[in-house]
């Protein structure tokens, strides 16, 4: 099935509820786009949708993707990170403990979710990532901005269940990420063809089968 058979099988879904909705994380209002098939009686487990620095989370929900991922069994969460978007003006002095505080107010901090972390985003997903690798159930990072900040033991040692994606005409982010990635014990690279840096928006067939096929392995161990 391809993308846009996908995206109109989750649009005639009758039991996908969709909200949107400001939440308080740490005295900052952030805004948050989720849906979620309420028709299964359990969900697949949750994704969290990050952004880059050019994107909000509404690029999530107009490229289909929360409808789609609600679809195929899963809580799809989207935020607007600090200073984007409709959330709150001014950036956060501490990333790390915004991602802590973000995953308890979204009550994720027990259940772990998936995190999709692209461009931008990495500068928060990946300091998490190594300070914190009990906040995940699994990442998908997207040509994150950062990974060289870290060497290549911390990577190595880190056991997170990881599923790198980039786009063949990125470079530059999307090398590194893979030259990175590939050291993490639990951790698969994928390279699309034909896609730049945002590869989801080039490929977005290709992006989110792995992206499903990742999940459900990661949310079944």
């Amino acid at each position: 099935m391809n993308w846009e058979a996908l995206k109109s099988a989750a649009k005639s879904n009758a039991g996908i509820t969709s909200t949107e909705v400001t939440v308080e994380v740490g005295g900052t209002k952030i805004f948050k786009r989720e849906a979620v098939d309420s028709k299964k009686k359990t969900s697949g487990g949750t994704i969290l949708f990050l952004h880059g620095q050019a994107f909000t989370s509404e690029n999530w929900c107009k490229l289909g993707t929360l409808n789609v991922t609600a679809h195929q069994g899963y809580k799809a969460i989207a935020i607007d990170l600090p200073d984007y978007g409709q959330s709150a003006k001014g950036k956060t002095s501490d990333s790390v403990q915004f991602m802590l505080d973000l995953l308890k107010v979204l009550g994720l901090d027990i259940d772990k979710p998936i995190i999709v972390s692209p461009s931008m985003s990495g500068g928060f997903a990946l300091p998490l990532l190594f300070q914190h690798p009990e906040a995940f159930k699994g990442y998908i990072p997207v040509a994150p901005v950062g990974v060289g900040k870290f060497n290549d033991d911390e990577y190595k040692n880190n056991k997170v269940f990881t599923c790198s994606i980039v786009g063949d005409k990125d470079p530059s982010l999307g090398a590194a990420a893979t030259a990175k990635f590939s050291q993490m014990p639990n951790g698969e690279t994928h390279t699309l063809e034909d896609a730049g840096h945002p590869c989801y928006l080039d490929q977005p067939q290709e992006f989110h089968q792995i992206m499903f096929e990742f999940a459900n392995k990661v949310f079944q161990t």
